[in-house]
């Protein structure tokens, strides 16, 4: 198995497994939670979304980015179809951040190298 290949897998497991637990009946009372614990939740899930995602197709940013936060849009708008969920823009807000963050600090490590290697 070729390493995009693997990194092919590695996405659509984290994939699977995130949609199950955006889509899942989750208790409120199982957890120590904190104000806005789920935007923290949503924000991480998205970059290691992204993280795969760019392993796995390394497309332009734009579209990485619209192809992301489209499928985010798409988990929120499911979730408020489902009587035990709810749909936010925050939430979406959170899986966008999380990808761009993601993103932007691929392009900041890539602009990084690109000057150390000019100014050598």
């Amino acid at each position: 198995m070729t390493s995009k290949n693997m990194a092919r897998m590695i996405f659509l497991l984290v994939l699977i497994g995130l949609s199950i637990a955006f889509l899942m009946q989750v208790s409120n009372n199982t957890l120590p939670r904190f104000q806005h614990l789920d935007k923290v939740v949503h924000f991480g899930a998205f970059f290691v979304l992204a993280l795969t995602f760019h392993r796995a197709f390394p497309l332009p940013f734009w579209l990485a980015l619209l192809i992301l936060t489209s499928y985010g849009l798409a988990i929120e708008y499911i979730q408020g179809l489902l009587p035990y969920r709810s749909s936010s823009w925050g939430d979406l807000v959170a899986n966008a951040a999380g990808a761009a963050s993601y993103y932007l600090l691929v392009w900041w490590r890539y602009r990084r190298t690109v000057r150390r290697s000019v100014s050598s």
